[in-house]
C-alpha cells in the first residue's frame, strides 16, 4: 500500500517541529514496506496507512513511533493512535499480550490465527492480560519478571508484541500528538532496557 504523498492529517506540523528539536527524521508517509514486514499481528490489527513516523538511533538498535491510520486517506479514522516499533537483538521469543480491549485490538483471524492463549503461572497477571503464545514457558521468556513489574508499575493498557529482533508496542489512549510520541518513545526505551537487564 502506498500512501498519498500529498496527505498530511491535522497535528503533522506539529509532530514535525518536536521531531526537528529532538533531531529525529520525520516523514510524513513513510516507507509502508518497512511496517509490513512486521505484520501480520498477533492482537492488533494492521491499518490501512502508517503516517508522520519519527525514527530514533539508540545504542541498542532502531525505534520507530508511527501513527496508524485505520481509514481511507482523506477520511478521519474513528480513534488517530500511535504505535512504537524497536528493531533490537534483545527479544529472542515470539509472544504477545493484551491489557484491556484498545481501539486496534484484532478480532477477526480468519487468515493468520495468533498463537494460543496460555497462563505463565503468576497470579496478579494471568488474572487482568491475555498472553499468546506457542507454550507457558516461551511466554515467559518473552514476559520476564522485571518487564512484568514494569508493566503492571506503569499500570499498562494495551498491545505488546515480541518476536525475534524486535518488538511492537501501542498503548491504549496514545494520540498522535508530541507529547504521546515522547510517552512512547520513552516506552521503547525502558521496555528495551528491562529486556537487557533479564
Amino acid at each position: 500500500m502506498t500512501s498519498d504523498a500529498g496527505f498530511r492529517p491535522y497535528g503533522t506540523d506539529a509532530v514535525a517541529h518536536f521531531g526537528a528539536i529532538r533531531r529525529l527524521p520525520f516523514e510524513v508517509t513513510p516507507d509502508e514496506r518497512w511496517f509490513r514486514h512486521w505484520e501480520p499481528f498477533d492482537t492488533m490489527v494492521a491499518p490501512e496507512h502508517w503516517l508522520c513516523s519519527l525514527t530514533e538511533r539508540t545504542p541498542w538498535g532502531v525505534h520507530v513511533v508511527a501513527e496508524a491510520w485505520t481509514s481511507t486517506l482523506g477520511v478521519e479514522p474513528l480513534e488517530r493512535t500511535l504505535v512504537g516499533f524497536a528493531e533490537v537483538p534483545t527479544p529472542r521469543r515470539r509472544a504477545a499480550m493484551r491489557v484491556g480491549e484498545p481501539f486496534l485490538t484484532r478480532v477477526a483471524f480468519l487468515e493468520s490465527p495468533p498463537p494460543p492463549r496460555v497462563n505463565i503461572g503468576e497470579k496478579l497477571w494471568d488474572e487482568h492480560v491475555h498472553t499468546f503464545a506457542a507454550s507457558p514457558s516461551e511466554a515467559q521468556a518473552a514476559f520476564p519478571p522485571n518487564l512484568r513489574e514494569l508493566l503492571r508499575q506503569r499500570g499498562f493498557r494495551g498491545h505488546l508484541e515480541m518476536r525475534p529482533g524486535g518488538f511492537v508496542v501501542h498503548h491504549e489512549g496514545f494520540a498522535p500528538r508530541p507529547e504521546f510520541y515522547d510517552l512512547t518513545f520513552r516506552m521503547l526505551n525502558d521496555i528495551g532496557t528491562a529486556l537487557r537487564r533479564s
